[in-house]
């Protein structure tokens, strides 16, 4: 989870500690929870979910599709966090009108799975008191097992019956993980026929065979705990995975090397799948360890410990100047800057610190503070007075700041559009063409009204820029959800005509529509969110 989910999860009362899985069953049908009425998840909107009756307008048969269909990691970190929302907050669900199955709790229990969320799946399944579903108790033992919540999922495993085969190799790994290794070996004894690879595992474990990696393993929560008992790396072909349970179960493997788990953290923070805290942690552990590291990740890591080590303002202003220089322009910049953003929390904008307010505006914006960016927006503001070059400077930032809605402004001046398209014209000329079309398409979805031809700014990409579209029946539903305030609805097929498509490869009209859309169903926030993700993805 993010830090921001933690936070929500944690309000809320979670069980997920390590020492149990604070397992109940309330009596109701989890499998037709879905579909019966009542309420499900463990997010209010006052905790921070959607309003319980998000689903309203929404035919059960569409909820359940486009639940079935969400994408495991969306290439926005804005969009994702709609979707998990959608997934754990207490809404009212759809009324019964036939639908096959499965339910949609049950797609809600799938999907948080492959989201890699499996504390807040536990915690889906335990307010809804449906572990006597043996598929639902296998994926929540599974997904706890592969996010390292091992003690947690294996008092699911124990009090709960799982699906075979997957319930002797869960049992097994949670004998091992106890100390019983003579019951863990009579566990995979019935596995030899049909899991040899899994036994073989576990035996090394066990210490009856040299330990090893045997080929042909399942990828699952099991398997992940006995090669981390066991102290075996997890076979290489896993390592480049984008599945955000293996990203969090590899990430956890201390047999890897730091490097190694460093890499696909970072590719997982980038996908919102690992907290950026996490990574942080991980970067400052290899510089501790003396881990051997390649020269820019090396340099990565220093930047985020002279960030999380600055101890007062002087130091505070040269770690952020210095992730801030040296990441301008690179792909990992969104992620050193929030893995550091520690930093710049602890710094306040007065004016003694005006130098900095450009980096701090391009950090909030990111972080997606509107408070703290409207107060270096405006120190910077009061900086550039009568300051030529300062107040060109901040005109490269002007858009995101409109986009990102830092001072509520109702109307844009042409004349400052045309200015601060100008200058990404003399910074870039041969990107400026697609980024004003960009810009052109996010000030109309966030709801400015830039009649055509009324600025310099494009009306249409490139001819030769290479793009994708979304499906345009996926989007004359986003539309059509947003149109009609059905904010859940919204919400998913947002996620849906994205998928994983990186942002800098969709199309300006996409991204214009699915703002206007998500800001028409009431997820006004979440719209500017995507909208700053999609600029900055997009070089603006």
């Amino acid at each position: 989870m993010t830090a921001s989910r933690v936070s929500l999860v944690f309000a809320t009362g979670l069980c997920i500690v390590a020492a149990g899985a604070c397992t109940q069953n309330s009596g109701s049908d989890g499998r037709n929870s879905g579909n019966s009425g009542q309420l499900n998840g463990f997010l209010t909107e006052k905790t921070g979910g959607m309003q319980a009756n998000a689903w309203s307008g929404t035919s059960l048969s569409t909820a359940k599709q486009l639940t079935s269909a969400l994408p495991a990691a969306p290439h926005s970190r804005a969009l994702r966090d709609l979707q998990f929302s959608v997934m754990v907050s207490q809404l009212t669900p759809p009324r019964e009108d036939g639908s096959p199955p499965p339910s949609l709790f049950a797609r809600k229990v799938d999907r948080l799975a492959a989201m890699g969320e499996g504390e807040s799946l536990n915690e889906v399944v335990r307010t809804a008191g449906d572990y006597d579903d043996p598929a639902i108790a296998t994926t929540v033992t599974d997904a706890m097992m592969m996010a390292g919540e091992r003690d947690g999922a294996c008092v699911v495993a124990d009090q709960h019956a799982l699906t075979e085969p997957f319930a002797q190799r869960a049992k097994a790994a949670c004998l091992l993980a106890k100390g019983d290794r003579d019951g863990a070996l009579s566990q995979v004894a019935a596995l030899r026929g049909r899991d040899p690879s899994f036994a073989a595992l576990v035996e090394g474990a066990a210490g009856t065979k040299t330990a090893t990696v045997p080929p042909g393993l399942t990828p699952d929560g099991p398997t992940m705990i006995v090669l981390f008992l066991a102290h075996l790396a997890p076979p290489s072909p896993l390592l480049s995975t984008t599945q955000p349970p293996l990203i969090r179960a590899l990430v956890g493997q201390p047999t890897l090397p730091m490097a190694t788990r460093i890499d696909i953290a970072e590719r997982g923070e980038a996908l919102a799948i690992i907290d950026a805290a996490r990574l942080a942690d991980l970067y400052v552990d290899a510089l501790h360890q003396g881990a051997p590291l390649p020269p820019a990740m090396e340099r990565r890591a220093r930047l985020v410990q002279a960030a999380r080590d600055a101890a007062n303002p002087p130091e505070i202003v040269a770690a952020v100047r210095a992730v801030y220089g040296e990441t301008r322009g690179s792909p990992l910049f969104p992620t050193i800057a929030r893995a550091s953003a520690v930093a710049l929390v602890n710094l306040p904008a007065k004016p003694e610190y005006a130098d900095l307010a450009q980096e701090a505006i391009r950090g909030f914006l990111l972080l997606g503070d509107k408070r703290l960016t409207k107060a270096w927006t405006k120190l910077a503001l009061q900086a550039a007075y009568n300051n030529a070059r300062a107040l060109n400077a901040l005109d490269r930032l002007m858009p995101l700041i409109q986009i990102a809605g830092i001072d509520d402004a109702r109307r844009l001046a042409p004349e400052d559009v045309n200015r601060w398209y100008e200058v990404m014209r003399q910074d870039d000329p041969r990107a400026a063409p697609l980024r004003g079309n960009v810009l052109l398409a996010l000030f109309r979805g966030v709801g400015f009204d830039l009649p055509p031809r009324s600025t310099d700014l494009p009306e249409a990409p490139p001819p030769d820029a290479r793009l994708l579209m979304p499906s345009a029946a996926t989007l004359q539903a986003l539309q059509a959800a947003g149109t009609a305030h059905r904010r859940a609805e919204a919400s998913l097929l947002a996620s849906d005509a994205i998928g994983e498509t990186p942002l800098g490869n969709l199309h300006p009209a996409a991204l214009g529509i699915i703002v206007r859309a998500l800001s028409d169903a009431g997820e006004g926030s979440a719209a500017r969110l995507f909208a700053i993700e999609a600029a900055i993805a997009h070089g603006l």
